[in-house]
């Protein structure tokens, strides 16, 4: 009586303690969390519940971009969960000698040995992650061995061989044997408890919150309030509430590195290290500037923003947004790079990146015969800067018109649309961008037409911003589709004929190149479309290692494009690289920044022959009547 009353006592105060300990680093985190910008977002409940359902519960992202580690951490996830129960009847022998749970009976039988298969499949599992953790060692998860991480191995084993050691009666019911057994258990299982708020596993807690309140799209920018003085961030406590949770709830997994064109090409930012910065400075102080004290400011201008890391993370961290946010703090202080203030000042002189003189786009338009939008045609062809003024990609344009005219489309362009500021707002100068987003808004609602379309995903992706604009400067909701998707459209009603034995420019597989704005910040629709055009056209295609959601940058995204990149390996020759191992004897794109950092990087490795052609030119081609 006495053994059994003192064992109540001191494990009832080792579980409060445990508890304590828990609870006080857990609400450090969510204090930081809170002092954030908020709220956290409460729209689209359906659609995070179900993503909740999908990439938690069923751990569907974790498997599908790395299956193998992806199904151990699973079976380790569905372990947890099946534990929960036996967790608590584990504990409640603290006062209750036989627990609550029925020791025996149908119940029992069948809610014991499911634990059990679960026990079983969470020891294989870590088992696994620790031999790849320390042995393999992927580049992803770090050089450095992780003393936290060895530990928890350790305390999950423990607590598997523990239980299955109960449930198979290895040791016998009532032996010193079994007692000691069922201490070294719970000590482990408190012990555990303390250590996950402590440690990268405090995504166990808010992995399932953070990927509930992550952002529909990576990158996802709310605009600055210049008449409050918003500015961007120039401290962690800037950032948006989601955005902060994101950052503790992270695993250390690597995704996001594994993935990062800047990282793989041998420049300095590296997407996991700056989210482990963060949270050190959040837990530092919020309050002091975020630069440089805990970050390197050349990493924040070395991101494409092609959202591969966001794509990646299974525990919703968007890095590109918080660099976004950061560059927007730094350039309203005057820190960019010398480079940009070319692109600023062309954008705020000409109404585009070069400094065309805006009556070059009108002449090439009008002498091309594409016609003027009026305001009585139904579709509106966004034509962006580089269909206007680029000679090279002033064909895709007027292969496009081509297409449109073979379906019989009603359309237009805007005689003097300016660029959208993609690259303005990407180099984070907030202002520059609301300026040419409400002189194009104010046109297009003037127009308005009852679709636009862009043969530039660039475009497509900041023209859809401007709905979130304030009210003087916001564009109508109208859709926005990329060229891709309204040709499949047109081919799928049957106004589009293709003749694909016609195409006889083209011999041979072409390879296609997954645009970042098109394939990761649209849905997986803008990565079929492209492909089931492709095929109608009569293409035989080839696909790279890495594509749809998963492709690999061009390098010209996220104001790259305009700025130098002097280290490493540059990302449109590595890119490249990957497209020529396919063996493919063309390369098919579909957005303008890719076709001229492709046709670059072919040139430059030796391969100026080989055609870089848009999908709309592929299917003007199949337009063609066989003779």
């Amino acid at each position: 009586m006495g053994y059994w009353l003192a064992k109540g006592l001191l494990f009832s105060a080792l579980t409060l303690l445990s508890g304590r300990l828990f609870w006080v680093e857990l609400s450090r985190r969510l204090a930081e969390v809170r002092k954030a910008k908020g709220p956290l977002p409460g729209d689209l409940a359906e659609r995070r519940w179900l993503r909740v359902v999908r990439e938690v519960l069923f751990q569907t992202r974790i498997i599908r971009h790395r299956p193998l580690p992806g199904l151990a951490h699973a079976l380790l996830f569905w372990a947890f969960l099946a534990f929960g129960l036996e967790t608590v009847d584990h504990l409640s022998h603290i006062w209750l000698p036989r627990g609550f749970l029925p020791a025996a009976g149908l119940f029992h039988d069948l809610f014991q040995g499911f634990v059990a298969l679960f026990a079983w499949a969470a020891a294989v599992g870590i088992l696994y992650l620790a031999f790849r953790r320390f042995v393999l060692r992927p580049m992803e998860l770090g050089s450095k061995l992780s003393g936290s991480s060895a530990l928890v191995a350790g305390f999950i084993l423990t607590l598997m061989l523990t239980y299955l050691a109960k449930h198979y009666g290895w040791v016998a019911d009532g032996s010193a044997a079994a007692e000691a057994n069922w201490v070294l258990h719970t000590v482990v299982l408190l012990a555990f408890l303390a250590l996950i708020p402590r440690s990268k596993h405090l995504h166990l807690v808010l992995g399932p919150v953070a990927v509930y309140f992550r952002n529909e799209q990576p990158g996802e920018l709310k605009p600055l309030d210049f008449e409050k003085e918003e500015m961007g961030v120039t401290r962690l406590a800037d950032l948006e509430q989601n955005n902060a949770l994101a950052v503790f709830a992270c695993v250390e997994c690597g995704r996001c590195l594994e993935h990062c064109p800047a990282a793989l090409t041998g420049k300095a930012l590296d997407p996991k290290e700056l989210v482990l910065r963060m949270r050190a400075g959040f837990l530092d102080n919020p309050e002091q500037s975020a630069l440089p004290e805990q970050l390197q400011v050349d990493w924040l201008w070395q991101c494409t923003t092609c959202g591969a890391c966001a794509e990646q993370c299974p525990t919703g961290n968007d890095q590109p947004l918080s660099i976004l946010e950061f560059r927007r703090g730094l350039t309203s202080e005057g820190e960019f790079p010398d480079t940009l203030r070319t692109l600023f000042d062309n954008l705020e002189r000409s109404g585009n990146p070069w400094r065309h003189a805006a009556r070059d786009g009108v002449a090439f338009i009008e002498s091309s015969g594409i016609p003027i939008h009026d305001g009585s045609q139904r579709v509106l062809y966004w034509m962006g800067c580089m269909a206007r003024y680029d000679e090279a990609y002033r064909k895709v344009a007027l292969d496009f018109v081509t297409v449109l005219k073979a379906a019989g489309v009603d359309f237009g362009v805007l005689r003097d649309e300016k660029c959208t500021g993609d690259a303005a707002r990407r180099a984070g100068n907030e202002f520059l961008f609301q300026q040419l987003a409400m002189e194009n808004a104010e046109k297009l609602n003037a127009a308005n037409p009852d679709l636009i379309v862009s043969t530039c995903p660039h475009c497509v992706k900041t023209l859809g911003e401007y709905r979130g604009l304030a009210e003087e400067m916001r564009l109508k909701d109208l859709p926005i589709l990329h060229h891709t998707q309204f040709i499949r459209q047109l081919i799928e009603q049957g106004r589009l004929k293709l003749n694909p034995a016609a195409r006889q420019e083209l011999e041979g597989r072409l390879v296609y190149h997954d645009p970042c704005y098109l394939s990761r910040y649209q849905d997986d629709n803008a990565v079929d479309a492209p492909r089931e055009v492709l095929r109608a056209a009569g293409s035989q295609l080839s696909e790279a290692e890495r594509h749809g959601r998963r492709s690999f940058c061009c390098g010209a995204g996220g104001a790259q494009l305009f700025l130098e990149e002097n280290t490493g390996t540059r990302v449109n020759h590595a890119r490249t690289e990957e497209l020529l191992r396919t063996g493919a004897q063309g390369v098919c794109v579909a957005c303008p920044f890719c076709s001229t950092m492709l046709r670059d990087g072919l040139t430059d490795k030796g391969h100026p022959e080989m055609p870089v052609l848009d999908v709309a030119q592929v299917v003007a081609r199949a337009l063609k009547p066989v003779k």
